[in-house]
């Protein structure tokens, strides 16, 4: 009897192991009751999430490269240029002041007159330094004259320099020069000519002559044409308007 019942015992377990094997095994076929598999669910999941973000990036992206920007208004565009080193009174009268020294040491307070603004220096030199009478070669003494303003200009590389030629009223009539304008353009031109030639860029310059229409003083007395005829150098910002002080009477 004892026997009957533990046959039947294990009958009944071994039933209920084989049952417990069919049905694991039929949810793992089915897909049912068993999440050990949970975590491919969420990477494809992140997968595709991270696949629209990159597309949409990219879009966005793409757009910004192709649109252009508006054009910068001039005016701000100018605005936003580092300015030029600008020129103040105390400036101009640090090199007026050494222009003044250098017309002591050389000798010639009589023969070379210096102006200035706030804005500007004039540099008015006779007629008996630079040339000789009805010539355009200059001459050894206006040499020191000339390099100092080579060494002016080359130090303040925004400066610019306007050369004007003036002769009195007594005309001339050569073959070289067939009037007073061929002259005072040609004395203004050697000047300029021999800045170039000492490095000063032809852009900085600019040459004018005046014959005898702008004199400094009547030409009534041998003293007074003696000023007239004139080199003028005028030094002064690039970017200045008008000039103030160049041909003044």
């Amino acid at each position: 009897m004892a026997g009957h019942f533990h046959r039947s015992v294990a009958a009944s377990e071994n039933s209920d192991r084989d049952y417990a094997y069919r049905f694991a095994a039929t949810s793992v076929v089915n897909g049912g009751g068993d999440d050990s598999h949970w975590w491919t669910i969420t990477l494809s999941d992140l997968t595709l999430l991270l696949l629209g973000f990159s597309l949409l990036w990219y879009a966005s992206a793409k757009v910004a490269v192709e649109t252009p920007s508006p054009p910068q208004p001039l005016k701000t565009a100018l605005s936003a240029a580092p300015p030029d080193f600008q020129f103040h009174a105390e400036a101009w009268q640090t090199v007026r002041d050494d222009w003044a020294e250098f017309v002591v040491s050389t000798g010639l307070k009589n023969d070379l007159d210096i102006e200035s603004t706030d804005s500007e220096i004039l540099l008015s030199l006779r007629e008996a330094v630079p040339f000789a009478s009805g010539k355009a070669d200059l001459r050894l003494r206006a040499l020191p004259v000339l390099e100092k303003v080579v060494g002016t200009l080359l130090v303040h590389a925004n400066l610019s320099v306007a050369i004007g030629g003036h002769t009195d009223s007594l005309r001339i009539a050569s073959a070289e020069f067939p009037s007073n304008w061929e002259l005072s353009t040609a004395r203004a031109s050697r000047v300029a000519r021999y800045l170039i030639a000492k490095g000063i860029h032809p852009a900085r310059l600019s040459v004018q002559g005046y014959a005898d229409y702008q004199p400094r003083n009547p030409n009534s007395t041998a003293t007074d044409r003696r000023t007239n005829r004139r080199v003028e150098i005028r030094l002064f910002q690039k970017n200045s308007t008008e000039p103030k002080l160049n041909n003044r009477r």
